[in-house]
């Protein structure tokens, strides 16, 4: 599921709403974490789903976007909000990793405030249901 991730991040990329680095040494975007630096920044995290059909070739992950700013809250939630409006209802698209999205819903009308970590820096997130292509040697 990580090629879904890094899918989803070179797409928001290639929108301006994000700047991705697959190797994970420059921009402000992280695949599954969320380090102390850069003070803006946004975490792309997968964290379960319903049981996949074991015959099937479809998964629906949940998808965490959360985002970090400044010591002013709208700043983060502006930028999670703009990425919420450009995944939500998003799909079908095949994605540049070559993942086939059927469709990614927000489980949420807007970003969620999480707070401000231990610096001041305001965190909002918005979380998603996806559906994506998945087929194995047991699933077409």
């Amino acid at each position: 599921m990580a090629d879904f991730l890094d899918g989803l991040a070179r797409h928001l990329e290639g929108l301006g709403l994000l700047e991705y680095d697959p190797d994970g040494v420059t921009g402000d975007t992280f695949i599954g974490t969320m380090p102390s630096r850069p003070d803006a920044a946004v975490a792309l995290t997968i964290y379960g789903g319903p049981e996949s059909d074991s015959k099937l070739g479809w998964d629906e992950p949940s998808v965490q976007v959360r985002v970090r700013g400044g010591p002013d809250p709208r700043v983060s939630y502006n930028r999670c909000a703009a990425i919420r409006s450009e995944l939500h209802g998003l799909g079908p698209i095949t994605l540049p990793d070559g993942t086939f999205l059927q469709l990614c819903i927000a489980q949420q009308s807007a970003p969620a405030p999480i707070g401000a970590d231990d610096t001041g820096r305001h965190e909002h997130v918005c979380n998603f249901r996806t559906e994506v292509r998945s087929v194995t040697a047991h699933r077409v």
